[in-house]
């Protein structure tokens, strides 16, 4: 475990566990947004996360911390077959669906975690491009709560 903060272990452990989905087989689950990549339906790691630290318990020497940290992901759809906004809608929602089933399978997704869970989220919809493609994104805060030690 990460004694500065579990971040990138937690990251890169919701990557792995969710790219070995079998509801998200079809899409391209990456640690950042992959600007090379074509893939219409895709979930990636935002850039900016936030965090808070406590020390439990004060004395000298070396402290143990409770970290929380809020961290994005994204869920984007793009259809491009000429269906409408709700099918983009369907789909991101499935897709978010398959988040929430993992993270209440694994909140404990590394050691040294007590919980990663999904605290809030807003959506964007729209045309793309001459309007007979639509998109659907959520934009998910994750919270992050762990203990570092030593």
């Amino acid at each position: 475990m990460s004694t500065g903060t579990t971040l990138p272990e937690v990251k890169r452990a919701l990557v792995d566990a969710l790219s070995a989905r079998s509801g998200l087989s079809d899409v391209l689950v990456t640690y950042e947004y992959q600007q090379r990549d074509a893939s219409p339906d895709r979930i990636w790691f935002g850039e900016d996360s936030e965090t808070e630290a406590e020390i439990p318990t004060m004395r000298a020497g070396t402290k143990t911390v409770d970290e929380t940290v809020t961290v994005p992901l994204v869920i984007q759809v793009l259809i491009t077959d000429g269906r409408d906004a709700e099918a983009a809608d369907l789909r991101a929602s499935a897709l978010m669906s398959e988040v929430q089933q993992q993270l209440a399978e694994s909140p404990r997704i590394i050691p040294g975690v007590q919980w990663v869970v999904l605290t809030s989220w807003s959506h964007h919809v729209g045309p793309i491009g001459d309007t007979t493609s639509r998109g659907s994104r959520f934009d998910l805060s994750l919270q992050i709560r762990a203990r570092l030690t030593p």
